[in-house]
């Protein structure tokens, strides 16, 4: 039996993997990236778009993954519009206000996930490419991973990055909480007559919730958070009649638009493990909590699970020779429960009070919009807390 070893493995090659790959380089942690050898790259564009925070730009900049993305790429919002059509009531968030240049830059997938393949290009590590992993064997001062072929891989610390239906944490009897929101990303682009400059709006509606980020001058990335009880009636539409409906919830802010890509559907659920970490394991990414997407913080949570990798071993150089070791994945976890208990907690609340059909949680909402966008100070709160 053949037995291979590295101080580390990663197991998922998605933008958080790859993440976690720039990471550890850094800190001369010998590492292996798995991705299944099946896997075969879709060819067709992904529409997602990220609402990168300032702080995970700074990261970005910090580690070499900016220097593949031109700044045309990357398109800043400097405001954020937030409005219910239950009432005519808005909050408006200004980057200047908040004394920041810019409250988010909207990159898409595609581009991001290109540069940081362009990114660990230049990096030295094992590459392990197998149809498919059997088990996980966990030792005292190492962790087995052995494939269909009875091959066997040794390693101090397995890294599952490997999405929302990971097999790391089925693995590692990781137990989690799944809730789903009734909803379905409704996810397309438009392109309008009026430029958006720089503004990403919100809008609180009957059917659910809709997200406008700014792309190019003209267009916007849409997520239309949609209730399931709409959904079958939403996909009987035609894009005519479709985007008839959309310009009446609009309403005139937007001019006249037009439908630009074709619309795609991506169920909603939240998922929080009870635990970050087991025995030589840690999650991050998707395979370690799912949040709803109003709030835009998915990748940015992912990447903030990396920060705090990063983070851990630049002060913490005694556990360079063994990431495996309890006291460095109980500090991982704790640090990183807060962040992801706070905003988990924060997405459920909001989903759950604008779905409300009570015209006394209405008045209560409408009032407490009204409050916040009348105290600047809060509103620089809000801004500094979630552009971290």
């Amino acid at each position: 039996m053949n037995e291979k070893s590295s101080d580390v493995l990663i197991v998922g090659s998605g933008i958080v993997g790859m993440a976690t790959l720039v990471t550890l380089e850094k800190y001369a942690i010998k590492t292996s990236l798995l991705s299944h050898s099946k896997n075969i790259k879709n060819n067709s564009p992904d529409p997602r778009f990220y609402a990168v925070t300032p702080g995970v730009k700074k990261w970005l900049e910090e580690n070499g993954i900016c220097n593949f993305l031109s700044k045309d790429l990357m398109s800043p919002v400097n405001k954020i519009l937030v409005s219910s059509n239950k009432e005519n009531t808005s909050l408006s968030f200004d980057a200047y206000d908040a004394g920041m240049s810019e409250l988010a830059f909207i990159i898409n997938h595609d581009d991001l996930e290109k540069a940081f393949m362009n990114r660990i290009s230049k990096i030295s590590y094992d590459e392990i490419k197998i149809d498919s992993a059997e088990s996980l064997n966990i030792e005292m001062d190492h962790i087995d991973l052995m494939n269909e072929k009875g091959q066997k891989y040794q390693f101090k610390l397995i890294i599952g990055a490997d999405g929302s239906n990971s097999w790391v944490r089925s693995q590692s009897a990781i137990e989690f909480k799944n809730k789903t929101f009734n909803q379905t990303a409704l996810v397309f682009n438009i392109k309008s007559a009026k430029a958006h400059q720089g503004c990403a709006y919100q809008k609180f509606m009957q059917d659910g919730i809709l997200a406008l980020l700014p792309i190019q001058t003209h267009e916007y990335s849409v997520v239309f958070s949609l209730n399931d009880n709409m959904l079958d009636e939403y996909k009987k539409l035609d894009d005519a009649t479709f985007l008839m409906k959309l310009k009446k919830d609009l309403g005139e802010m937007f001019g006249d638009i037009d439908l630009l890509s074709k619309r795609q559907y991506f169920p909603l659920s939240m998922k929080i493990n009870e635990s970050l970490i087991s025995d030589r394991v840690v999650l991050i990414g998707d395979a370690a909590h799912q949040v709803h997407p109003l709030a835009g913080q998915g990748l940015n949570l992912g990447l903030r699970d990396v920060i705090e990798l990063d983070e851990l071993l630049n002060s913490h150089q005694k556990y360079h020779h063994d990431l495996g070791l309890k006291q460095f994945l109980k500090k991982y976890n704790r640090n990183r429960k807060t962040d992801i208990l706070s905003l988990s907690y924060l997405t459920n609340q909001l989903s759950h009070i604008f779905s409300s059909q009570s015209r006394i949680v209405d008045f209560v909402v409408n009032l407490g919009l009204n409050k916040i966008n009348q105290n600047h100070l809060i509103k620089k709160i809000l801004i500094e807390k979630a552009a971290h």
